[in-house]
């Protein structure tokens, strides 16, 4: 299939380079489930008449609707990122693996997640201490 014939098939994405972008509900209600998986954003983009069209995913996706009228998404590299220890256009297929994505995407939410537990740990620690203090008589709030 050439270029003319997904143009004239394309339901969602692009192929003609951001000229026009198709966006369906069909295809962006499927779409935008896809995203949910893998963890990524609907964006607003802008075709090359200025109008501005909601995508899952990337513009490099297409949806297609098959002449035995079944659906179709194909070029779905444009879902995960380039590996950039690979330059180079001859290296276009050289892909993060979403396995990896999820695995540093848990490593930086428990990252998070122990940091705001030491901030809580210490507010909780300070005022426990403040408590203690509060408690005590006059002879153990000098001594302290």
């Amino acid at each position: 299939m050439n270029n003319n014939d997904l143009t004239s098939l394309a339901e969602y994405g692009s192929v003609d380079e951001n000229k026009t972008i198709y966006a369906s509900e069909h295809f962006h209600s499927l779409m935008t489930k896809v995203c949910e998986h893998l963890s990524i954003k609907v964006n607003k983009v802008i075709d090359g008449s200025g109008k501005e069209v909601e995508i899952a995913g990337s513009v490099e996706v297409k949806g297609i609707k098959g002449t035995d009228k079944r659906n179709y998404l194909v070029d779905l590299q444009g879902l995960t990122p380039r590996d950039a220890n690979y330059k180079g256009d001859e290296y276009h297929t050289c892909l993060l693996r979403p396995e990896l994505l999820l695995i540093y995407q848990r490593t930086k939410n428990i990252e998070y997640a122990q940091g705001k537990m030491v901030e809580f740990n210490k507010q909780f620690e300070e005022a426990k201490d403040a408590k203690k203090f509060e408690e005590m008589n006059e002879e153990e709030k000098s001594a302290y």
